[in-house]
């Protein structure tokens, strides 16, 4: 549970600095819906270090899991950070 904790924390840490609040994992392969990339930079190195570590993190879930996955980012009124799967 605490490795889930952690991947959460990631997966939140990639929505508040490149907007990616939802993405799918299906075939071993992470799937980001276009309208969730608008706000990306992809020249930035940052950007691409913490696009290459995604399909890590999304093994580490899909391990976890033992299934495909997908989820969302949500924020509440308070400012409080939930990552929802499915």
């Amino acid at each position: 549970m605490e490795n889930l904790n952690s991947l959460e924390e990631y997966f939140v840490k990639i929505y508040k600095k490149y907007g990616i609040s939802s993405l799918n994992f299906r075939d071993r392969k992470s799937e980001i819906d276009d309208e969730f990339i608008t706000h990306m930079v992809f020249a930035s190195d940052a950007f691409n270090s913490e696009f290459n570590n995604l399909p890590e993190h999304c093994l580490l879930v899909y391990s976890e899991l033992k299934r495909n996955f997908s989820l969302k980012v949500k924020r509440d009124m308070n400012n409080n950070y939930f990552v929802l799967g499915t």
